[in-house]
Parts: structure tokens; C-alpha cells; sequence
């Protein structure tokens, strides 16, 4: 199937999970595509402007990873994997900047599209590729800490 012809939350799912490689993705009773933050994948969340930044930071780096883009607020998620929380000093610095790691046991909407205008409100600046790992959250944190 064509990526331009998915046309539901379940479609959506599937293609995340199989040719994207991201596990567990499942739609949830309203219809939203979501990606589960449990065990080994975790998200790090910051307002938009440092966001485009780190991004940068990571393709310099050789080490980007799927992120989301959202408007309201704006803000954009890093998908990697848990490696471990950085020491407590480095969470206070990050939070005083408007960034955190999203909770366990949450979720990441995911779009249904590809285009800017989605019916999440959400888009992808970098999706995900199927012959890319995630990065781990080790280093994005050293690219946040490098760009504040």
C-alpha cells in the first residue's frame, strides 16, 4: 500500500509499526495512532524554537531520530530510547528551559499524514526510517545541553 492512499487510524498503525519499526503503536478508542512510552522508548519534549535546533544538533552529530512537530502548544518530540534519567542537576537545567522527558506509561500521538495540516495537529520535521534506530535519550540530552 501507497503511503498517500492510507486512509485510517488502523492503516496508519500498521504502517508505523511494520515499515517504520516502531513497536506497539495501536489506535485508541477515539481513533488516535499512538505510540506507547513503556520499558524502552521515551520522549523529550521542548518548545519549537530550541526544538529546530536540537534537531541540527543531531544531524551534525550523525544521530537524528523521528520528531514530531506540534502547534498548541508548539512544541516538538524526540522519539529515543530509554537509556536512563541524566543526574538530577541536568532534569533542573532542562526543566528551567521548558524541556522534559516525557512520563512512563504515557503516549505520543502519532500523525495521520504526512503534510504540515493533519487531524492531530501534528506533523513530522523528521520521520521515521525504518533503517535508523532511535537515538537514545543519552544523547539527546548532550545535544539539548550543547545548544542551551
Amino acid at each position: 500500500m501507497r503511503l498517500d492512499e492510507l486512509t485510517t487510524p488502523q492503516e496508519w498503525a500498521q504502517v508505523y509499526r511494520s515499515l517504520f519499526g516502531l513497536p506497539y503503536v495501536h489506535v485508541t478508542t477515539p481513533g488516535f495512532v499512538v505510540l506507547p512510552l513503556i520499558d524502552t522508548i521515551a520522549a523529550l519534549n521542548t518548545p519549537e524554537p530550541l526544538g529546530a535546533l536540537i534537531l541540527d544538533e543531531l544531524i551534525v552529530r550523525g544521530v537524528p531520530g523521528p520528531v514530531l512537530v506540534r502547534d498548541k502548544p508548539p512544541r516538538r518530540t524526540f522519539l529515543v530510547v530509554f537509556d536512563g534519567y541524566p543526574p538530577a542537576e541536568c532534569i533542573e537545567r532542562l526543566e528551567r528551559n521548558s524541556v522534559d522527558i516525557g512520563p512512563h506509561r504515557s503516549n505520543v500521538i502519532l500523525p495521520t499524514g504526512f503534510g504540515r495540516r493533519t487531524h492531530e495537529g501534528r506533523w513530522w520535521a523528521r520521520e521515521p526510517r525504518r533503517d535508523q534506530s532511535l537515538p537514545l535519550l543519552s544523547e539527546v540530552v548532550d545535544a539539548t545541553q550543547a545548544v542551551l
